[in-house]
């Protein structure tokens, strides 16, 4: 009782070889990702180099703060100030910025009020 082995010349687990299309296709995938790579790579360098303002990151642009003060007069109260001042900021809101602004609710006459 003795079983004969067929060989064959199929063997497990071997593949045919790729088609010249499959390589086509493989490559356009391969240079596309790359394409695309690359194309976010110059945009993130350019953005980290430039910056979104298109001035370079590390150039420091410091520009002088321009200050408005005004001098307290006889009879002028924050609220009196803000009411002159505050633009379309509610009054409340910008006497809260004046307080901040200057250490404090008491003002006298001759004073000089940072203005927010």
């Amino acid at each position: 009782m003795t079983a004969a082995i067929q060989i064959s010349d199929h063997r497990y687990g071997a593949r045919r070889a790729p088609s010249a299309a499959t390589y086509r296709r493989r490559r356009a995938v391969v240079g596309i990702t790359s394409a695309l790579f690359v194309a976010v790579g110059a945009v993130a360098t350019h953005d980290v180099l430039a910056g979104s303002g298109g001035e370079p990151a590390s150039a420091t642009t410091s520009r002088p703060a321009i200050v408005q003060t005004v001098t307290v007069r006889p009879g002028d109260t924050l609220w009196s100030i803000a009411a002159e001042h505050r633009g379309t900021v509610a009054i409340s809101r910008y006497v809260d910025a004046l307080v901040d602004a200057n250490g404090g609710a008491s003002i006298r006459a001759g004073q000089t009020v940072v203005l927010p």
